[in-house]
């Protein structure tokens, strides 16, 4: 479960809204806003690209939409965040994503962090070819959709750069965790 000192880009955040809304469509994405608690309305409603929003008002949203799809929080947040993550990349990087090497895809890692949360921090601990490890610290109370996520986030940064079936694992450390990536060199 997420704490409220967790926050998340607005920009992500209204990504995410939009993808939600498009994939259960205006109306019922409204309809299942409306059975939030007020705060988290309110917060959904004043997004803006320079706000953060609390992650635990984003994970409620999904926890309202998932159900009505069949499907779990989980399975919809690991779907959208690929589409949402894997979109933003492409647009923004297209021209340089083919021919960024893994180590400098990686060393953006942190940077994107940091615009993309309030809390923690990112470093790349280890980067060779087919993998790498990277630490989160400085957010002992990551909760584990933040920490998922993180993790297709990164994985789908690596698949829009071409890199072949790229996955992810985390483990817990007293200060975050640890995110192991590998995929298949080319």
């Amino acid at each position: 479960m997420t704490t409220p000192d967790e926050l998340i880009s607005g920009a992500m955040v209204m990504n995410h809204i939009a993808a939600l809304r498009d994939r259960v469509g205006p109306h019922r994405y409204s309809a299942l806003v409306a059975t939030l608690k007020q705060e988290d309305q309110d917060q959904l409603l004043i997004v803006t690209p320079l706000s953060w929003v609390e992650i635990a008002t984003l994970e409620r949203l999904y926890g309202a939409v998932a159900p009505p799809l069949d499907t779990t929080v989980e399975a919809l947040h690991i779907e959208i965040a690929t589409q949402v993550v894997g979109g933003a990349v492409t647009t923004i990087w297209k021209a340089l994503l083919n021919i960024a090497t893994d180590a400098i895809l990686l060393s953006r890692s942190p940077v994107i962090f940091k615009r993309a949360y309030r809390q923690g921090r990112l470093e790349v601990v280890r980067s060779g070819p087919g993998g790498a490890d990277l630490r989160v610290s400085e957010w002992p109370l990551m909760s584990d959709f933040a920490l998922r996520g993180m993790r297709v986030g990164i994985e789908s940064t690596l698949r829009a750069a071409g890199r072949k079936n790229p996955r992810g694992t985390s483990v817990r450390t007293p200060d975050g965790a640890l995110i192991k990536l590998e995929w298949l060199v080319r």
